[in-house]
């Protein structure tokens, strides 16, 4: 199988391009395509590639790009602005989903650990689906547009956070009182080494890259900050994506933020996000799931309405009218990069079964599928109500 890695990596990058661009095409995200070919290499059809550790080696690193690019995109000060009118969807969309997908979970086997991860999973919207078809009605400067994006961004931190928490204390369970407070005082501490080495060492470090001569190596600076974070993250028992996610986030408040984008843009897109979507797929067999169709059915339904419901009652306590509130509802029921990433990290840890794995796929595509519908429905059938 080694001496066909090559062979295999040059397969999954050409068809997850072309599949990605056809997804495309078809108004869907490109992450679709990518899931798809994974599939189709994978146990459940052809059963060609196996996901070896070298596949899986340069997923990981995808998933460190992929959540650093995140938090590089995260504006807070536009969050700062725009909070008001955010805020409340984003608490509804995660408070409810986290509560209908823990109770899911803890009343089909009573596993509170599995619970919590599927809880987290159920809370991560991925905002593309919905920015793709607000481009095409021309609504993305609407008031709901605004919303859908900013509750986005803040359920993303929020989810991130939870994640943090969660996988923390989990890694305490099963050890003393001590060594859950343990847990807890190195996800404290990460934070505040984060912080002190992100204002007081990073941001002058790259603000005066051109007077000690290193402006030409701003990217691979930016990776090593990446890796530097992940590493740091890991060693407080944390998920690497966490200091992934940080280090964007405060290498987004310097001069170099366009700069650095593009290059790691180009360089995980190019490469190590498309393995990382593939090997999701080279994991599931969808002809040996075992969760009953009931429950499949019951994860896929409580995740979209808990969004509907949860973002929609948010947004009109915020005083927005029951036709916006209900698109804005429907603009975050989309889950994608940020879910998969939590199910299969969940799987590598044994939090969670390859059935919750499969159910996650499933809801991603589904959602994904759902979303361009609802949001097509609520503005040309309320038109009046449009902003």
């Amino acid at each position: 199988m080694e001496n066909h890695i090559l062979l295999h990596l040059a397969i999954i990058i050409f068809f997850s391009k072309i599949l990605g661009a056809i997804a495309r095409k078809l108004k869907q995200p490109p992450v679709i395509g990518m899931l798809l070919l994974g599939i189709v290499l994978g146990p459940t059809l052809l059963h060609f590639i196996e996901p070896d550790e070298v596949i899986m080696w340069i997923a990981k690193v995808g998933v460190l790009f992929l959540l650093f690019e995140a938090g590089l995109e995260t504006n807070i000060k536009r969050i700062k602005e725009d909070s008001k009118q955010a805020l409340l969807p984003a608490f509804g969309g995660i408070a409810l989903p986290f509560s209908l997908g823990l109770a899911l979970i803890y009343f089909t086997n009573h596993n509170i650990t599995q619970a919590l991860a599927v809880g987290v999973i159920f809370t991560a919207t991925s905002v593309s689906v919905s920015v793709m078809t607000l481009l095409e009605l021309g609504k993305l400067k609407s008031i709901e547009g605004r919303c859908i994006v900013n509750s986005a961004i803040i359920d993303d931190i929020v989810g991130i956070l939870l994640l943090t928490f969660i996988f923390g204390i989990i890694s305490g369970t099963g050890e003393s009182g001590s060594g859950l407070t343990v847990s807890i005082i190195k996800i404290i501490g990460f934070f505040i080494i984060a912080s002190i080495i992100g204002v007081f060492i990073l941001k002058p470090f790259f603000f005066n890259l051109k007077k000690i001569l290193l402006d030409n190596v701003v990217i691979s600076l930016a990776i090593a900050v990446v890796l530097l974070y992940s590493w740091l993250a890991e060693m407080a028992g944390l998920a690497a994506i966490t200091g992934a996610y940080f280090a964007g986030l405060f290498l987004g408040q310097t001069q170099h933020k366009h700069a650095i984008n593009i290059g790691i843009t180009n360089i995980g897109k190019s490469f190590f996000v498309d393995v990382f979507f593939v090997s999701i797929g080279l994991q599931f067999d969808l002809f040996k799931i075992e969760a009953k169709p009931i429950f499949l059915l019951l994860f896929i339904l409580l995740a979209i309405f808990g969004k509907i419901i949860g973002s929609g009652l948010g947004a009109r306590i915020t005083k927005f009218d029951a036709v916006r509130s209900f698109r804005i509802g429907s603009g975050m029921i989309p889950r994608g990069e940020v879910a998969l990433i939590v199910a299969n990290m969940a799987l590598a840890k044994g939090l969670i079964s390859t059935e919750i794995l499969s159910a996650t796929i499933l809801l991603v595509i589904i959602s994904a599928l759902v979303t361009p519908l609802m949001l097509k429905f609520s503005f040309n059938k309320f038109k009046k109500s449009s902003f």
